[in-house]
């Protein structure tokens, strides 16, 4: 907060309604929370974004009798940082204009179809890839109702079933990586997208599962701090860059599907481990 003596009437009262007995030790922890959250977003505000600070004309506090709300300040801030800095929910979003937000909640950005319906939702190159992956294998072989079936419904026509594919505990995946490494086109991405669909990227925003429609509330949260902004912002910028060698890689299959495929198919035999 750039000052602390009330300039204005809204501020005053503010200031005024903050001046009340507590009754219990639940009450005073409960406020001195609501304080050190109000105090750290508008500190965090100022350093990342000063300019908009400066000229921004919200109020930097909350309605009165509603200190469990966000004031208008600290929502500017929270929608710069989904702007500019890394992704946040619309559940989030919506939820600090009803409720405080006391931690920095992690949106799962992954690849995801384990929820209902998701699997029909994916790109077509991401289907194709499922029984390449080590979850995607396990949902086909012994969660999804006929998976192989299905998988053979989609990719039959496009010279690839289920069978041709062996299993990803068959493959030599140093070796893969070696083939892959050597290629010119974007099947050299193909162990990272694999990673992506086992969500073993080593990446918070890619390897978290939602748990629900909304992606709330039960995910991975980071206080409000300078050292987890600068850490969410950095992996979100490495996570960008994987999901976009990935859409490289799916975005190729899908352009020319029946002859993609049969490389990818190619390749991965290559890599079998020897027997």
């Amino acid at each position: 907060m750039s000052h602390l003596v009330p300039i204005s009437i809204t501020e005053a009262i503010y200031s005024l309604s903050q001046y009340q007995l507590t009754f219990n030790i639940t009450e005073a922890l409960d406020y001195l929370e609501t304080q050190l959250n109000i105090y750290s977003l508008l500190a965090l505000y100022q350093h990342y974004f000063p300019t908009e600070w400066s000229g921004s004309q919200a109020t930097i506090y909350p309605i009165a009798n509603q200190l469990n709300c966000h004031s208008p300040r600290e929502i500017e801030f929270i929608a710069l940082i989904y702007t500019h800095l890394f992704p946040l929910s619309h559940w989030t979003v919506e939820t600090a204009y009803e409720e405080r937000l006391h931690s920095i909640p992690v949106t799962p950005m992954g690849i995801d179809w384990t929820m209902d319906g998701e699997i029909e939702h994916l790109k077509y190159g991401w289907q194709l890839l499922l029984p390449f992956s080590h979850n995607g294998r396990h949902w086909l072989d012994d969660i999804h109702p006929e998976g192989s079936e299905w998988f053979d419904g989609e990719f039959a026509i496009s010279g690839i079933t289920y069978s041709n594919i062996h299993h990803p505990d068959k493959i030599d995946y140093k070796q893969l990586k070696h083939q892959c490494h050597r290629l010119d086109n974007p099947l050299k991405y193909l162990p990272l997208t694999l990673k992506l669909l086992d969500h073993e990227t080593k990446n918070l925003w890619l390897d978290e599962y939602a748990d629900n429609d909304y992606y709330q509330p039960y995910c991975t949260s980071l206080p409000w701090s300078k050292a987890s902004i600068d850490f969410l912002t950095r992996k979100w910028q490495q996570a960008s860059r994987m999901l976009d060698r990935a859409d490289d890689l799916i975005n190729w299959l899908e352009a020319d599907l029946k002859p993609h495929a049969q490389i990818l198919l190619k390749l991965w035999k290559q890599a079998l481990k020897p027997h």
